[in-house]
């Protein structure tokens, strides 16, 4: 079959359908201090195994490759040239966490948030269900139609909730061949992210001397502590600045006490701190800089250690592959696609620094960080195209 005719062939009933079921079932990081979810944590055990597994069956997948941490690699194509591609689809919701009914899996218009048209709702609808539904649905087409691709085609699911790149380390370490591109779905709004900063948690704990607050001359409060080591990195200096990804930032994002106790002033105060990387930086380092700026806390005790890190990513627009998502950007749309290079900071950085050059594109909407998460359903149809096309393209043309 042409390429058009198998773009023009996707399963729209059967791509809506999926993604109703998939947003029915919870996949959320739970709210609260530890913003972190183990990739074999009961729930995305059962999301893996028991709702994306049965489905990658059942659509005729036969080639699967099992990779620690709970995830699945579909492989697809004869392998008889160098092209290899991977797109990853990801499984931990993270945001839309005071949604309210975040697992009906509704579909209603979406005007209350501007866009005046049906839409589908959901926790995670953006992020990562939209996407699965979308590699479910172009993965059925070129099963249904018998197509053939030269070299592999990767479709791995991903359970990174850690804010780490180990999920896809694991990935990269399990396949056979190391992939010419990688393509990472989630919530851009049918823009291209050639690139982000990276992140370190910097995790610091201040210890002084629990007292009633009646009498606080009589201990150390953890309070007054955290509130010097804030000011401290307050005054830090961050020289320098990439004249695409922006600038570095040290910037605490949590803070918790302990004990909590009735009338008392802590003993111990956590901070963690977001430390935004350029490429270049080095998380260790960077942890230094915080421990350097802090300096001697006494008569507190202070430590300063390096948490989870995730790298920068920074792609070159020429490369082959972005090229073909332009590409088939432009022709879904008939107009070029908008680029970005993010502040926040995802998994595209992982692939970047292992060598593969990792973009990220796929649906929009949502209503806010916290609040309704819904996609529409016309730019769930246009992303499939544009993937599908993309992926033909790169195999085919």
């Amino acid at each position: 079959m042409q390429m058009k005719s198998i773009v023009e062939n996707l399963d729209f009933r059967y791509l809506l359908q999926t993604l109703e079921e998939l947003a029915k079932v919870p996949a959320a990081v739970p709210m609260g201090t530890e913003v972190f979810m183990e990739p074999d944590d009961p729930v995305l055990v059962h999301y893996v195994q028991n709702e994306l597994r049965p489905r990658l069956l059942k659509i005729g997948v036969d080639d699967l490759i099992d990779v620690p941490k709970n995830q699945i690699v579909v492989r697809f194509g004869d392998g008889t040239s160098d092209n290899v591609f991977l797109v990853q689809v990801y499984t931990p919701v993270q945001h839309h966490n005071l949604m309210t009914d975040p697992w009906s899996g509704k579909i209603q218009n979406g005007g209350q948030w501007s866009y005046d048209e049906p839409c589908l709702f959901g926790q995670g609808g953006t992020q990562n269900k939209s996407h699965q539904a979308i590699i479910l649905a172009i993965l059925k087409v070129f099963l249904d139609h018998n197509v053939t691709l030269d070299g592999h085609l990767y479709v791995a699911i991903n359970n990174e909730g850690r804010s780490s790149h180990a999920c896809t380390a694991s990935i990269l370490e399990a396949l056979p061949e190391k992939p010419n591109f990688a393509l990472l779905l989630t919530a851009t709004g049918e823009r291209i992210s050639m690139g982000n900063r990276g992140r370190v948690d910097v995790n610091i704990t201040v210890r002084g001397k629990a007292v009633h607050s009646s009498q606080p001359a009589n201990g150390l409060s953890a309070i007054d502590g955290a509130w010097e080591v804030m000011k401290r990195i307050k005054e830090m200096k961050l020289p320098g600045s990439h004249q695409l990804l922006g600038k570095r930032h040290a910037i605490p994002y949590q803070i918790t006490y302990s004990p909590l106790a009735p009338h008392t002033l802590p003993e111990k105060a956590l901070l963690r701190i977001d430390r935004r990387l350029l490429p270049g930086d080095q998380p260790a380092a960077a942890t230094d800089e915080l421990r350097q700026a802090i300096g001697d806390m006494a008569p507190y005790e202070v430590t300063v250690e390096q948490g989870n890190f995730m790298w920068p990513a920074l792609v070159d627009p020429q490369e082959i592959g972005v090229q073909r998502l332009m590409d088939a950007h432009m022709a879904v749309h008939n107009e070029k696609p908008d680029i970005f290079y993010g502040q926040g900071t995802f998994d595209a950085g992982g692939p970047c620094a292992a060598g593969v050059p990792a973009v990220m594109y796929g649906v929009g909407g949502g209503g806010g960080v916290l609040e309704a998460d819904f996609v529409p359903i016309s730019q769930v149809e246009r992303v499939a195209r544009t993937v599908a096309q993309t992926i033909l393209s790169y195999f085919l043309e």
